[in-house]
């Protein structure tokens, strides 16, 4: 599977904002406020700059990256159930579970994204030893 140059930069990008996300998740003083508004701008970066280039790719041929697109959009959606439970919990021993849960996620959600990345380098790899 080999990515375009632009395509590899999106997804470095969601990257890194997972990354901030789960510094934020992760303080010890969490401001919910703050992660459900850096988890919007990730769920519409996802939205506007992955998935609507995915759908403009020829209409006949699917996305070599469409599993992990997949499973990116579905821990996504669960990350936002996740956000929001998070603030809307109440006692210190359900947010620290909620939190332990979001910072799961995130992790499945990066783990995502750079298997995506080290695919497309082994593919880029293997296509510069063929040459």
């Amino acid at each position: 599977m080999l990515l375009s140059e632009e395509r590899r930069s999106r997804y470095r990008e969601l990257q890194q904002a997972l990354d901030e996300i789960k510094i934020t998740v992760s303080q010890n003083n969490l401001d919910g406020a703050a992660v459900a508004a850096k988890y919007r701008k990730v769920q519409q970066f996802f939205a506007n700059q992955i998935m609507a280039a995915s759908s403009e790719l020829d209409l006949q041929e699917t996305p070599p990256e469409q599993p992990y697109l997949t499973e990116i959009h579905k821990q996504l959606r669960l990350l936002g159930t996740d956000v929001t439970f998070l603030q809307a919990s109440r006692q210190p021993a359900t947010a620290a579970a909620r939190q332990t849960a979001a910072i799961a996620r995130l992790d499945t959600l990066i783990a995502y994204c750079s298997a995506l990345l080290q695919k497309n380098f082994d593919a880029s790899e293997a296509s510069q030893v063929q040459n």
